[in-house]
């Protein structure tokens, strides 16, 4: 048994976490800018220099489990390179939508030759064919941001007050098209899942305290959720199988 991957993969990632603090750090401004702004205000440039503590550390330790588990699950292979590409882009998602409540389109269009990389993965293991494969991206990527932009439109109705920003759509059309239409549920059940985890304790602040704000960012838990899917999916449907036998066998 060789132990070097369990060495080199997370110290990949350790750098990895690293480049991707120093990028955010260096990319222009103005992508965190909302649609029609063109000033940049002072307080944007303060949130785009994260400190190195806890930020840097916090994206250089995620990226390196990433690598690691991404190594255990997926090993040597194509759609392990394709994971590992789709990470960086996702973890900048979540630094941006935490600091800023903006996800840049230039991170989204950073996943779509992920989705690319994927689709070819597949279609070199022959499962599903190249055609069908295709197909079930493209599907999963419009179901995907459909779903999340009458969601966002229910609530605004429900809320009067925007629910779910275009970000948050595209981005969850993207990752839509890299998890595929079989995948998607999962996408879905968890992102909200996760999601619930922040929103019900903010729900409940605010209904003690009416002037607490409750507003939270989802493109941290669409980013997290497409993770999970490409990294675990075989371990979660594992996991969901024994669940359903223990339930039958009941």
């Amino acid at each position: 048994m060789h132990f070097w991957p369990y060495l080199i993969f997370p110290v990949a990632g350790l750098a990895g976490g690293y480049a991707i603090w120093y990028f955010f750090r260096k990319m222009p401004a103005a992508w965190l800018l909302d649609y029609g702004e063109t000033e940049i205000p002072p307080e944007l440039k303060e949130l785009q220099l994260l400190p190195f503590l806890p930020d840097a550390l916090l994206l250089m330790a995620a990226d390196a489990l990433v690598f690691l588990l991404g190594w255990i699950f997926l090993g040597l292979s194509w759609e392990l390179a394709a994971v590992l590409m789709a990470a960086q882009p996702l973890l900048l998602v979540m630094a941006a939508d935490i600091k800023t409540r903006i996800i840049p389109d230039q991170f989204i269009l950073a996943l779509l030759p992920c989705a690319l990389l994927l689709w070819v993965a597949d279609g070199l293991n022959g499962s599903p064919a190249w055609l069908s494969g295709l197909l079930q991206r493209i599907l999963a990527g419009l179901a995907g941001g459909a779903v999340l932009f009458f969601s966002g439109w229910l609530g605004e109705k429900l809320l009067h007050r925007e629910a779910m920003g275009m970000g948050d759509v595209k981005l969850l059309a993207a990752c839509g098209l890299m998890t595929s239409l079989s995948r998607l549920p999962m996408l879905l059940i968890l992102a909200f899942l996760t999601a619930a985890c922040i929103a019900v304790p903010l729900l409940i602040r605010r209904i003690r305290r009416p002037e607490a704000g409750s507003d939270m960012a989802f493109g941290p838990f669409i980013a997290l959720a497409s993770l999970l899917v490409l990294l675990l999916s075989k371990l979660i449907f594992a996991g969901w199988d024994w669940y359903l036998g223990l339930m039958i066998g009941a």
